[in-house]
């Protein structure tokens, strides 16, 4: 039996004879180096070495793809076992341990979903190049050390000798239909087949087929236009109709291959009347090898004419022809393969149900896209439509109430027909008003759910909601008293707006219009929740806390009005912005918060990393529906849940920690003279804005201020200096504040919560190097500056690790957690050594005074910056 010490031995030893194969100088190199590090020797004159002989992208190379090779082996031993989806099914056997009864239980596998929904941020440092190599090298791996196929070590090195030949930083910037192709590469090669085996363990559970999906598949790809200029509305239904195509190409495809299997003549078995009846309504729609077979194997003759209905949907999509013969949504597929299935042995109907499962999955759109855009975009367009219609003068500038005045009368108006003074307005407002039609359109031709959310930004008042709502009734996406078909949905991203979104909600069930409305949705709201934006407005125990507190207040009043919500939950990758394991979070997250629905996004890196191989796939769906199950039966059944944010006491010292915490974060960030100017030398914030990861720019507006930088870069620029002060600042003083500390250790073991955020916290500060850190602080100009800051984080730092080990009982930090721990270690090396490379190329650039060197020095600097990425598992 092979262990992890022995995969990593040899993946270094591939390394290294490829390195040898190709340059032998910069092998040397890089053992050195790595032997350097290991022994802590002074690096000074092996890197002088490197770029005096020309081998720093070289070096900078072989770092980076070590890398790689280690998150592969890495998330391999993750994984302890070979089937990972019966989690589920342990799952409910434990539950009915625990006293549930199975009916209740099924209840809730019923009606659960897990929604991931897929964003476009630019985290994600590789190219899809790398992307395929790594799901190849995944697979060899498999084969050569859990099934013994030892030729396959050559097909590691084929992929290897490639990868060395390949740039790791992309050429030019990344489009959004670059983006799309990456994501539906995933989700063709591992999600689909995933999830698909996830719902037939399901079906297993409940012993029926399922009516709908417990997974639903979402993207930001071509919806998130929040500070994007390149989203418009032609992209937006450019990739709506890029999703159909390819899902109903899958769909065509499974059909040939059960055309070539069920070849069964009707003589064999009973065929029912409904089947007949259903090939003889439309026999003239046949070929003529479909009449030949339909007289003795009716199940081919069916599916020809199922693939005829689906082929005829692509032709009306992309043509003006229009076909009578067509499947006009996918609940008429669905009936078509019951109808089959209905006729067939369960063994014979196995290639039916999966396709069954795929279309429950896919519907006609495969992944439902999220609309995203930033309120004010909706405040200025109607500043001018209010303007040319005579209804209110300098809208925008109103206060938060006589907004809300103006627009309940405008609301009682007759609709308007936008588009008969659509001349009239700027091209600004002609586009938002063509945001609506695109909706539209991806409804009528697609499917009708094809984009539901619609997401505000930056929402800090009621009446950002009520614009949106004036212009879903303009354009009859909402038809009062009748139909809502989209959900308007606030994103509260700030600690204020966190603490507000109670008083926001309220005041809109009590507006007329918005009450109707909520009325037409069945009573429900959904609303996001950010934890990228209150983590760098507040620091992250604030976040984490105030996020907490909202949403518990949001379940008390939704208790009280009457009003379901459905929460959104803005996460991404590193701890900072909301990651960490997401199946604790959930179990720790307020009772009734969860009953039965997540949705959370799934950003960058951590897609590749979650779904990119089969088994890593499979292991975190499990792990979800698992949490999500469980989690799901105690909001439904156990009303009474001791969790420890209801315990009077404790709720206390928490939101202390938080306030202090939360003083302590601002004052480094938002209130010390010249923090942005430290920020801006002290990390490679200037080179990331120049690096090509996606499509969106750094930052929402032009100016100088940490609120206007997204949170990703924030983070990113943070983590590359392995400081990553997002991920734990202020938290020691927060602590701090309790003069207690046994009061700490028993709020770190009587509470989920407060558990499951230190040991998320706990995980990320391990990361941090103080030592390279200060190596990069010396980048900063002004000495006081300089000194004050670093002093501040030192303190911080020194303050918050003395009190994480007493609270975790740790001599040293994760020493409880050994496996995590040895996970981080076995990275120091390699990324250190691309670290001090990086600090190394950033003087240099600093000192070079022609283009030519700088554009030199800039390609090696962006590719450390994705290779410390790979070593450090997350970017922003």
């Amino acid at each position: 039996m092979h262990n992890f010490q022995q995969e990593k031995q040899f993946i270094f030893d591939i390394m290294i004879e490829m390195l040898k194969n190709t340059d032998k100088t910069c092998a040397e190199f890089f053992s050195s180096l790595i032997e350097i590090l290991e022994n802590k020797k002074s690096t000074q004159e092996s890197l002088q070495n490197i770029i005096a002989n020309n081998k720093t992208l070289e070096v900078i190379k072989a770092f980076s793809l070590y890398n790689i090779l280690l998150n592969i082996i890495e998330e391999r031993f993750n994984i302890k076992t070979a089937k990972p989806l019966e989690k589920i099914k342990q799952t409910y056997n434990d539950l009915i341990q625990e006293g549930f009864n199975p009916k209740d239980i099924q209840k809730i596998l019923e009606t659960m979903k897990f929604y991931p929904v897929f964003t476009a941020h630019p985290t994600e440092s590789r190219r899809r190049t790398f992307l395929e190599a790594h799901y190849a090298i995944d697979k060899n791996l498999h084969k050569i050390f859990d099934l013994n196929e030892d030729d396959r070590i050559d097909l590691i090195n084929y992929r290897l000798h490639l990868l060395w030949q390949t740039s790791l930083v992309r050429s030019e910037k990344l489009e959004v239909l670059f983006e799309l192709d990456n994501l539906l590469y995933i989700v063709e090669t591992t999600i689909l087949s995933s999830a698909q085996n996830a719902l037939e363990v399901l079906t297993q559970l409940l012993q029926k087929p399922l009516q709908k999906s417990p997974i639903e598949l979402g993207s930001w790809i071509g919806g998130d236009r929040d500070g994007n200029p390149f989203v418009s509305n032609e992209l937006m239904m450019q990739v709506m109709k890029t999703q159909h195509k390819l899902i109903i190409n899958l769909y065509i495809k499974k059909i040939d291959l059960l055309i070539r299997e069920l070849a069964i003549s009707k003589d064999s078995c009973d065929i029912s009347a409904d089947l007949t009846q259903s090939i003889q309504k439309y026999e003239d729609y046949l070929s003529l090898e479909g009449k030949k077979l339909y007289k003795k194997e009716p199940f081919r003759a069916k599916l020809f004419l199922m693939k005829k209905k689906l082929q005829n949907r692509l032709i009306g999509i992309n043509t003006n022809w229009k076909e009578d013969f067509v499947y006009t949504k996918a609940s008429e597929l669905l009936e078509d393969i019951d109808l089959l299935i209905k006729n067939l042995t369960p063994t014979c109907a196995k290639g039916l149900n999966e396709l069954r499962n795929l279309v429950l999955l896919g519907d006609f759109y495969l992944l439902k896209l999220d609309f995203r855009e930033h309120k004010s975009v909706f405040q200025d367009a109607i500043d001018e439509i209010f303007s040319l219609l005579n209804i209110c003068n300098n809208f925008k500038n109103l206060q938060p109430t006589k907004k809300i005045e103006v627009l309940n009368q405008a609301l009682d108006l007759p609709l308007l027909n936008l588009f008969s003074f659509i001349q009239d307005l700027s091209q600004e407002t002609c586009n938002v008003i063509e945001i609506f039609s695109s909706i539209q359109w991806g409804k009528k031709n697609l499917s009708e759910n094809i984009i539901r959310s619609f997401i505000l930004s930056m929402t800090t008042d009621a009446s950002d909601l009520l614009c949106i709502l004036w212009f879903a009734k303009q354009t009859k996406l909402w038809i009062p008293n009748e139909k809502a078909s989209i959900a308007i949905t606030p994103l509260f991203e700030t600690i204020q707006d966190l603490q507000c979104a109670k008083e926001i909600i309220a005041t809109l069930s009590e507006n007329k219009h918005y009450a109707t409305y909520l009325k037409d949705c069945n009573c429900t709201q959904e609303i996001m929740v950010g934890y990228s934006d209150s983590s760098k407005d507040g620091g992250i125990f604030a976040s984490n806390y105030n996020l907490y507190s909202a949403i518990s207040s949001l379940i008390e009043l939704g208790e009280t009005l009457g009003i379901k919500f459905l929460l959104f939950h803005g996460k991404g990758g590193s701890v900072s912005r909301g990651g960490g394991t997401l199946d604790s979070a959930l179990l720790a997250s307020p009772p009734k918060s969860v009953s039965g629905l997540l949705k959370v996004t799934e950003q960058g890196e951590m897609i590749s990393s979650k779904y990119l191989s089969p088994i890593s796939a499979h292991f975190n769906l499990a792990n979800t529906l698992s949490a999500l199950l469980r989690k799901s039966c105690y909001d439904a059944y156990c009303q009474n849940q001791n969790f420890y944010i209801s315990q009077k006491d404790n709720t206390k010292h928490i939101r202390l920690i938080s306030e202090k915490s939360y003083q302590t974060y601002r004052h480094l960030v938002y209130e010390t003279q010249g923090f942005i100017d430290y920020f801006k030398q002290a990390t490679p914030i200037d080179f990331i804005q120049q690096l090509n990861l996606g499509s969106r720019p750094s930052k929402r507006k032009d100016t100088q201020k940490v609120e206007d930088l997204r949170a990703i870069p924030w983070v990113f620029a943070w983590t590359q200096n392995r400081s990553i002060i997002p991920a734990w600042y202020g938290l020691g003083s927060g602590l701090q504040a309790i003069k207690d500390k046994n009061l700490l250790r028993q709020c770190y073991l009587e509470s989920d919560f407060f558990r499951a955020t230190l040991d998320n916290i706990s995980q990320a500060f391990l990361k941090v190097d103080l030592n390279i850190a200060k190596l990069y602080n010396a980048f900063v100009e002004d000495e006081k500056l300089q000194t004050t800051i670093w002093n501040l984080i030192e303190d911080e730092y020194k303050r918050t690790m003395d009190l994480m080990l007493f609270i975790r009982n740790e001599n040293t930090l994760l020493d409880t957690q050994s496996e995590i721990r040895e996970s981080i270690f076995m990275r120091k090396t390699p990324v250190s050594a691309l670290n001090l490379i990086q600090i190394e190329l950033i003087k240099r650039y600093h000192q070079t005074t022609y283009p030519q060197q700088k554009e030199k020095l800039m390609e090696e600097i962006h590719s450390t910056i994705v290779g410390i990425a790979q070593g450090m598992r997350n970017t922003g």
